[in-house]
């Protein structure tokens, strides 16, 4: 396991990121010599004979589901997030909606969350009857704006769902207190956040209640899962109802909420993730000094700006590291001309969600005058958010802006990541380079017709910016 801290870890490796930068030449695109000699195929996910171990293990016992395997992972998993009851399940976003639905929301009910989220967030809402309050984000650290959160409280609201994104806490103690002050729970999406922590206490439990996400993509996986936290009884009873058929596990639960769908996890899923359990305090750890020297190289580029940790964060899981590309700063230069020349380094940024969650369809439909489909009670009531019309402006900015790195990226060696930071230094000094060409119609994609109307459209958003 790597033990050196983030601090030291940028110290110790500092001198390869600078001897990448003494180094810099023509670009990668321009058939220079790319930044990372060697670049990782970062492979996902990560197996070995562990997983094949206990999968051959659970197909001979015949015990496929109710066995031992999804007990022991619900309790371990529980334990890492120092939260009391788990009730494992078939995904991250069943997991949410049994939370909601433990936490009584429901028709006539309206939940505060995040404008960037991915729609699982919103379809666990949704789906016990009830309404979504977006609220805008605070771009430095792309979680909710707490600013922000009581100016959209009303008299429907019952509850607020943060989204750790990436794994990256809130500002929980702000978040608790506006809670308590207006009666609400809190119900954590820390689908990303399997091991991640807010002043030394885990992500997820420090809601009523929260959902974690097993999906492929993520940290730990066994292809799709979930689980559900709490630290409540009836609450963790309620969850099991709902994910089991109304079968109550504790005799605790409200009677109005024993009842349910199945989506129980089978012995198959939990034996491979208690395998990936295993495996997460060495991933998080390699994941958080990468991140470190990510951060360091970036705070020293005007063009790239990283996401803020709050200091109470005191783990962050890293599924995605985030950032945001300051098109200014690169005299115009197009985001996905640096992306383009980044991956030619051999270093892949993803953009992160194109726009908002609230531009999403299901949030573009008419349904108050929708008269054959009605799947939302809400529709046609005049305290709901006007959907269409929504435009926050720091997340619809943000989305333009967005840069990420993937979780598996951030699992590279030492050296690998040297190069990376290397890589992203080159680029910037060979900006000059880059946007030459660009101006000239010389990137794949870029004829100078179109280089004319990005420019234009810059324009355009700057005027209204101001």
């Amino acid at each position: 396991m790597v033990s050196a801290s983030p601090e030291l870890y940028c110290k110790n490796f500092s001198h390869l990121i600078q001897a990448s930068a003494g180094s810099m030449s023509l670009l990668a695109l321009f058939d220079g010599m790319p930044a990372l000699t060697d670049v990782p195929s970062h492979p996902w996910p990560h197996h070995d004979q562990a997983e094949r171990d206990v999968l051959l293990e659970v197909l001979e016992s015949s015990s496929w589901y109710n066995g031992t395997k999804v007990k022991e992972f619900e309790e371990s998993f529980a334990a890492m997030q120092d939260a009391k009851y788990g009730v494992a399940c078939t995904g991250g976003t069943v997991a949410l909606e049994a939370a909601c639905r433990a936490a009584g929301v429901g028709v006539g009910d309206e939940v505060i969350t995040s404008a960037y989220t991915f729609i699982g967030t919103c379809s666990a809402i949704l789906k016990t009857g009830a309404a979504i309050r977006f609220v805008d984000i605070d771009p430095e650290t792309n979680n909710l704006d707490i600013d922000q959160i009581e100016d959209t409280i009303t008299s429907h609201t019952k509850a607020v769902m943060p989204v750790h994104y990436g794994g990256l806490a809130c500002d929980i103690d702000r978040l608790q207190a506006i809670a308590d002050k207006h009666e609400l729970v809190i119900l954590e999406d820390a689908c990303h956040s399997w091991g991640a922590k807010y002043k030394d206490r885990g992500l997820g439990s420090w809601g009523l209640a929260s959902g974690f996400s097993f999906q492929q993509s993520k940290n730990m996986t066994c292809g799709d899962g979930g689980i559900a936290l709490t630290n409540n009884e009836a609450v963790a009873d309620a969850i099991g109802c709902a994910i089991n058929q109304g079968r109550s596990r504790y005799d605790k639960a409200d009677p109005r909420l024993r009842w349910g769908s199945n989506h129980r996890m089978t012995e198959f899923s939990a034996a491979i993730l208690l395998v990936q359990l295993s495996r997460m305090p060495e991933h998080t750890e390699i994941r958080e000094q990468n991140a470190a020297m990510l951060t360091r190289t970036l705070s020293q580029i005007p063009g790239i700006t990283p996401c803020t940790r709050l200091a109470d964060a005191t783990v962050v899981s890293w599924h995605v590291y985030g950032a945001r590309y300051h098109e200014d700063e690169w005299d115009g230069l197009p985001r996905d001309v640096f992306r383009m020349a980044i991956a030619s380094e051999g270093l892949r940024m993803e953009p992160g969600y194109p726009e908002p969650v609230y531009r999403h369809g299901v949030f573009q439909q008419d349904w108050a005058n929708s008269e054959d489909i009605r799947p939302f009670p809400w529709a046609g009531e005049d305290w709901v958010q006007d959907y269409r019309a929504l435009n926050l402006p720091k997340v619809e900015r943000y989305c333009k802006e967005r840069l990420g790195v993937r979780q598996a990226a951030l699992l590279g060696d030492e050296g690998a990541m040297a190069q990376a930071c290397g890589a992203i230094e080159k680029v910037w000094e060979q900006r000059g380079e880059l946007l030459d060409a660009w101006r000239a119609g010389k990137i794949e994609g870029w004829d100078e017709e179109q280089v004319k109307r990005h420019k234009e459209k810059g324009k355009t958003q700057e005027a209204l910016t101001r």
